[in-house]
């Protein structure tokens, strides 16, 4: 029985020699990942930020940024590109409107300025007529003849009997209009004493234009003293429906009927 009990006592001193064996072998063996996760950790703790309360904050995963993410970022670029374009065509679209409202209203002033202006104008030109028809009259009775309430002007200035007519309406006058023997007598003694000692042939304000034979003056009252001339080889008015005007002859102050159209010289009358 004494050599059982102590062979069991060797049994279990070996088994627990092997025991500890093992247990410092599975030490030695779990050191080293101890010692690893103790870097690990002290890794993570370094990686840590603190906060403005001293808390730490732990750092955002980051991931790679995908095509996706590529297109978005590159697409909002364009629009905000395109915002600031819209917003500087808008600014001189505005600034362009401005400009023309101005030019505009500049438009309109000049406007008013020429309308202004062309008043003007047609004042001046009214005067100038009027100053121009006063002349015309002075000019009438300070160099021409004055028989009782009239003064006629003979002007050397060929003309035909239309373009006669407006020359003395522009001067303030009309075309010369002998109404009696008396006013006939001093127009002829005139006349003579200005183309002397030639003879020139003077329009007369006396026409039948309207109707043949029917002899009226230029302020269309009818005419009812002539001084045709009269001889046994050319008696006066002969010219029918072609000779139309009449014109005085300077020598004799005798009437001729006439075409129109020709170019002579001619009388006008003002009033005194």
């Amino acid at each position: 029985m004494e050599i059982v009990a102590f062979i069991v006592t060797i049994l279990c001193l070996s088994s627990l020699s092997s025991g500890e064996t093992g247990s410092q072998e599975s030490d030695s063996k779990t050191q080293p990942e101890d010692s690893g996760n103790s870097t690990l950790i002290q890794n993570d703790e370094e990686e840590r930020t603190e906060r403005g309360d001293g808390m730490l904050i732990e750092p955002e995963p980051t991931s790679p940024v995908s095509d996706m993410d590529n297109n978005y970022n590159y697409v909002l670029t364009r629009l905000a590109a395109m915002d600031q374009a819209i917003h500087r065509l808008n600014v001189g679209h505005y600034t362009l409107d401005v400009k023309v409202t101005q030019l505009l209203e500049r438009i309109s002033r000049l406007d008013n300025k020429l309308t202004e202006m062309e008043d003007s104008l047609q004042q001046v030109s009214l005067f100038s007529k009027e100053n121009r028809k006063e002349i015309g009259r002075l000019e009438g009775c300070q160099k021409g003849r004055r028989v009782g309430y009239k003064c006629f002007m003979v002007y050397r200035v060929y003309a035909t009997y239309a373009d006669a007519a407006q020359k003395c309406l522009e001067r303030g006058g009309r075309m010369a209009m002998p109404r009696d023997r008396k006013e006939q007598e001093a127009l002829a003694e005139y006349v003579r004493a200005v183309f002397q000692p030639g003879n020139w042939p003077v329009w007369l304000g006396i026409n039948d234009l309207r109707s043949e034979g029917l002899y009226l003056f230029e302020d269309t009252t009818r005419v009812t003293y002539f001084q045709w001339r009269k001889h046994f080889l050319s008696s006066q008015p002969d010219g029918g429906k072609r000779e139309n005007c009449v014109a005085m002859s300077s020598d004799d102050g005798d009437w001729w009927d006439n075409y129109c159209d020709r170019r002579m010289y001619y009388l006008c009358e003002f009033e005194a």
